[in-house]
């Protein structure tokens, strides 16, 4: 018996030798070097911004149960398919103590970000896009988890160069892990769950090792300093700044489009056209059916139109001096319109701004859901401001 299980071990062990041989030599004729051992370039503002964000949530200066791991992701390049090189990683979310659960709304975030690196690459006429991801084993670790197996077979199955680089800052300044980095590929993804993996893929940086680590400890300690502020500062801008004051002025001087009341959306085409207030989703002009213009903008739309009309009627008879007269009326009176909204408006960017001001020298240790509330503010407040300079260019009459 003990005889033939070794056998069996050895069969065994014969077996998945050769079935890594073969994936290895398989990548080795496709990109002219194993994928799985390609070395990692780390730039100092990839590594800067993993260090940054990972220990808000794990540090020596942070009680040990409070740690918690954090997630994101890598952006580069492949160099002559010799190696990856990393220029940005950027923070996505904070999980528990020993894992991160990636929530649908981030599947939404990450596919936005692809589509901005791809736009923003064939802008500056470059070739970045996703080279992996990262998170962190505060006191763990470099090593895999079942779960961090799972993630790397998606970006490793993707991408054979694909790298995932773990950060432990109880590693930090050690003598194997002086960066407290690793970078960890799977050997064999062809197996799934069942891979194995390397912890010790080449990694090379763009400063040397003691520079980067002196660099990056002068901005944790800022980000330490300044990071509970900035916070505040963002939480200011969603309940007070978007809740309150924006919610405000559109309820008073509603310029941007609103939901209708009782419409109700169908995927039964025939219940749509039979009721008044259901939809079809598939209807292409559906956003049109749905939202409607606020009371306000119609009011002035109203006047505008009607403005425009009787400009255009006194311009065809050729009365200019009437025609000036009229002109300037009719434009005052949709100033005094727009005045309050206006005003309001540029108090709540004013204030916007000087938020901003805190935020920006931090706004790349920031999360998904932290920027999110940003750009959430950012875009509505646009949105009004593109109506009412749109008004007030209509009131110019420029016919």
């Amino acid at each position: 018996m003990k005889l033939q299980k070794e056998k069996e071990d050895n069969f065994l062990s014969d077996t998945n030798d050769m079935i890594e041989i073969s994936k290895r030599d398989s990548y080795i004729q496709k990109y002219g070097i194993d994928p799985a051992i390609t070395p990692v370039y780390l730039s100092y503002n990839a590594y800067k911004r993993i260090v940054g964000y990972a220990m808000r949530y794990g540090s020596n200066d942070l009680p040990q149960k409070t740690w918690r791991e954090v997630y994101g992701i890598l952006i580069g390049s492949i160099k002559e398919n010799k190696e990856v090189t990393v220029k940005d990683a950027i923070p996505v979310m904070v999980g528990d103590r020993a894992y991160v659960e990636y929530r649908s709304k981030h599947y939404v975030d990450t596919a936005q970000f692809n589509t901005a690196i791809y736009e923003r690459a064939i802008q500056d006429n470059k070739e970045d896009f996703f080279v992996g991801w990262w998170h962190t084993h505060p006191g763990i670790g470099f090593i895999f988890s079942p779960r961090d197996i799972e993630t790397q077979l998606f970006y490793q199955g993707v991408n054979p160069y694909a790298i995932a680089l773990v950060f432990d800052h109880c590693q930090k300044e050690s003598k194997s892990y002086y960066l407290g980095i690793a970078g960890i590929r799977l050997k064999n993804p062809d197996r799934g769950m069942f891979a194995t993996y390397s912890n010790s893929i080449e990694l090379k940086f763009e400063h040397t090792m003691e520079k980067m680590v002196k660099n990056v400890d002068k901005v944790v300690k800022l980000i330490d300093k300044n990071m509970k502020d900035v916070l505040s500062e963002i939480k200011y801008i969603d309940e007070i700044l978007r809740k309150r004051y924006l919610a405000q002025l559109q309820r008073n001087f509603g310029l941007i489009m609103v939901l209708k009341r009782d419409i109700k959306i169908t995927d039964d085409e025939i219940e749509a056209e039979n009721e008044d207030y259901y939809l079809y989703e598939w209807d292409p002009d559906i956003d049109k059916k749905i939202y409607r213009i606020p009371k306000f903008r119609e009011r002035i739309e109203k006047e505008l139109k009607k403005y425009e009309a009787n400009l255009s009627e006194l311009n065809a008879e050729k009365s200019d001096p009437e025609f000036r007269k009229k002109k300037a009326k009719y434009k005052k009176k949709i100033k005094e319109m727009l005045a309050k909204p206006t005003e309001w408006y540029t108090k709540i960017m004013n204030d916007f701004t000087k938020r901003i001001e805190i935020i920006s020298p931090f706004f790349d240790f920031l999360d998904t859901d932290e920027r999110k509330i940003i750009e959430h503010f950012e875009e509505r407040i646009s949105e009004y401001s593109k109506v009412l300079d749109d008004l007030k260019s209509r009131s110019e009459f420029n016919l």
